[in-house]
């Protein structure tokens, strides 16, 4: 009786089976090309066929965008720039931007109320933004230069206004700060940094009397076991001198007191420009009037042309 020889197994030549991947993917690459190519050629075509037509919507589009543009009421814009330490830009930025709420829903009686202002000085105002940005020191004019994140500058809350009336910007910047200073969230956090700040001055102080004490014991060159309050101290008879920690210490307490007596929810870094001509939004307007235009039409004649095929 004879055993059936065991099957031989093909060897795979990874040479050929790579070749013929990069073989497939250099077809699909070029197939991906030639379909771009087709599409390409194609609206090409299609423009061509179409030009004088496509041209006329674009012009009229640009027109009527130009026209739009000039009868606009012309409005004013203008930033301010805060720096604050004690509240959280995000939060000012969110008590803002709900100013902006009341505005698109007309509400101009609790506007009003709000930044404590005539309800006459708030109906020129049409938008109130609020956002936290990293700027460069240096700014000119209007334009601001945002840096990269690698390069980031320092960070302020921006605040963004749009008036019909360049004069009610000076008393619409007062009142934006009076209302995040008076806010019960702001006062809440101003009263906690107030009271941290005068328990750092105890204990400061505290350690200032308690150095100045060790200093006299030491001139005085006695050894003995003292109790200030309910603390034990312990003096040594060896020469030394707290002199420079008594005025290191001092220098803190300074600082503490100089902080807490300057300390402001807001400080305004720079302020509302009541700049004299208004934006200019002729050429924004005219170019997306064209644009759309343009677009509404490659979609019509392109509707067109399927409902011809079909």
């Amino acid at each position: 009786m004879s055993e059936n020889p065991a099957p031989q197994q093909k060897e795979i030549d990874l040479i050929d089976v790579t070749g013929k991947m990069f073989s497939g993917i250099g077809r699909g690459i070029k197939n991906i090309a030639t379909w771009f190519k087709n599409i390409i050629l194609w609206f090409f075509t299609f423009t061509k066929k179409y030009f004088w037509i496509l041209a006329t919507l674009t012009f009229l589009g640009a027109v009527g965008g130009f026209i739009k543009a000039k009868k606009q009421k012309p409005f004013y814009q203008t930033e301010m720039l805060v720096e604050t330490q004690i509240i959280p830009r995000a939060q000012i930025a969110d008590r803002i931007n709900n100013l902006q709420t009341m505005i698109k829903d007309r509400n101009n009686t609790v506007l009003a109320r709000e930044l404590n202002l005539p309800v006459s000085s708030v109906e020129d105002v049409f938008f109130i933004k609020a956002d936290v940005v990293n700027v460069s020191v240096e700014r000119t004019g209007r334009k601001q230069d945002t840096l990269a994140a690698e390069e980031l500058g320092p960070q302020f809350l921006r605040i963004r206004v749009r008036v019909w009336d360049n004069q009610k910007i000076a008393g619409l910047e007062q009142a934006l700060v009076s209302f995040i200073e008076n806010d019960p969230y702001t006062q809440e956090r101003l009263e906690i940094y107030r009271r941290n700040n005068l328990a750092q001055q105890a204990a400061i102080q505290e350690q200032i009397e308690q150095l100045a004490l060790f200093q006299r014991k030491n001139i005085e060159k006695s050894s003995s076991v003292m109790t200030s309050g309910t603390m034990p101290l312990m003096v040594q008879n060896e020469e030394r001198t707290y002199v420079s920690e008594i005025l290191d210490l001092k220098n803190v307490l300074l600082s503490l007191q100089a902080s807490f007596e300057l300390t402001r929810p807001l400080s305004v870094i720079q302020p509302f420009i009541p700049f004299e001509r208004p934006v200019d939004r002729t050429l924004v307007n005219t170019i997306l009037m064209a644009l759309l235009a343009t677009c509404l039409g490659y979609g019509f004649l392109l509707f067109r042309e399927g409902w011809k095929r079909v």
